[in-house]
């Protein structure tokens, strides 16, 4: 068995031998209409897994969930050293395991939503020393990863420390974080050696937006490598996707770099998916949901969808970004605006994007 097969393997994703397909058509939820495909599922919150409509929507269609902030280190580990606070996250994974869903992790290690005490110090700038903050990061990992062990089968051990087309403080593509001025880049090859000593057994990703960029991809090849070189770990990359019904032109770049990645070895999850019905991500340019503008919407999510089933050897997961368009962050980011991003609306109802995705897992 190849190692991506074997990857794919542990998430319960077999690559060959797969027999007749269902009809999708007939299916009676996202996770039935793609379960010889690849794992779907979405970003859930700890109150949705308690409310009784919520938490019937989530096990109806879902066969893996992400927790959209519970898990992030701010939530965690906000008050101090060894001061962590559990009590959402396992809410939301014990609700998951209960219903056999899978658990992604989200994340290890960010320059937002951190444990901010973690950078105090009284070294330059007031940062810690570069031996304190590794002992800190060892720390938090080791804590994290082993707390979850067993019950979130991937994480997110690094997000978002390329940005080589943004005009945000950089080096030669490196985001300029306090973990970055600190530690340096090898801040990645410890953050997934410290999370590959607390679980052996867990699938480990970087996860960073606009991964179609030719030279965000060309940082993750070189990271990919790096690490393979040195025999650290590194089994996935998450790609964000978030779109618009106008942007990107197409989905044919990103499609080239998810083969270029599984053509090293490793799978992809596309971990935050939404397209907005407001044409340029940035702006407020509409104010309602016009039949026009959802069916534009759904064809779209078709194109995605046609595409991931066209690299299903080499994507194993894709998970939305928030479980309906009432809570949605595009209606906060980065304005207060309408938006309606997703596969439900307010009322938990299929969109006809829901009805586009089936469609494109039943012609494949």
């Amino acid at each position: 068995m190849s190692k991506l097969s074997a990857l794919l393997s542990i998430v319960g994703i077999a690559i060959s031998g797969l027999g007749a397909m269902p009809d999708a058509e007939a299916a009676s939820s996202l996770a039935e209409a793609y379960k010889q495909h690849f794992l779907i599922g979405a970003a859930i919150t700890p109150g949705q897994v308690l409310v009784p409509a919520t938490r019937k929507l989530i096990a109806r269609e879902f066969n893996i969930a992400v927790a959209e902030n519970a898990m992030k280190p701010e939530s965690l580990n906000r008050e101090g050293p060894g001061q962590y606070n559990f009590e959402n996250a396992d809410r939301i994974v014990d609700f998951a395991r209960s219903r056999h869903i899978k658990m992604r992790g989200h994340t290890l290690v960010w320059h937002q939503q951190a444990a901010t005490w973690m950078f105090a110090g009284d070294g330059p700038e007031g940062y810690p020393s570069k031996e304190v903050l590794t002992e800190r990061l060892r720390t938090y990992i080791h804590d994290i990863v082993t707390h979850f062990k067993g019950r979130v089968f991937a994480w997110d051990v690094v997000n978002e420390a390329f940005a080589p087309d943004e005009n945000v403080p950089q080096e030669n593509g490196w985001r300029q974080t306090v973990w970055y001025r600190v530690l340096g880049p090898e801040y990645i090859e410890l953050a997934f050696k410290f999370a590959h000593e607390a679980d052996p057994d867990a699938l480990l990703f970087y996860n960073d937006y606009n991964t179609e960029s030719p030279r965000k991809h060309a940082m993750i090849l070189a990271l990919i490598k790096q690490l393979q070189a040195k025999n650290i770990p590194i089994h996935g990359i998450g790609h964000q996707s978030h779109y618009t019904i106008a942007q990107p032109r197409d989905f044919s770049l990103l499609e080239q770099h998810i083969e270029e990645i599984g053509n090293l070895g490793l799978t992809n999850h596309i971990t935050e998916l939404d397209i907005s019905l407001n044409r340029n991500l940035m702006r407020a340019e509409i104010d309602e949901a016009s039949p026009a503008l959802l069916q534009e919407q759904a064809r779209r999510y078709e194109n995605f969808f046609a595409m991931a089933l066209r690299q299903k050897n080499y994507v194993s997961a894709v998970v939305m970004w928030g479980l309906n368009d009432e809570v949605s962050w595009l209606r906060s980011w980065p304005i207060a605006r309408f938006d309606a991003p997703l596969l439900f609306n307010e009322a938990n109802k299929r969109k006809p994007a829901y009805r586009a995705v089936i469609k494109a897992a039943a012609q494949n």
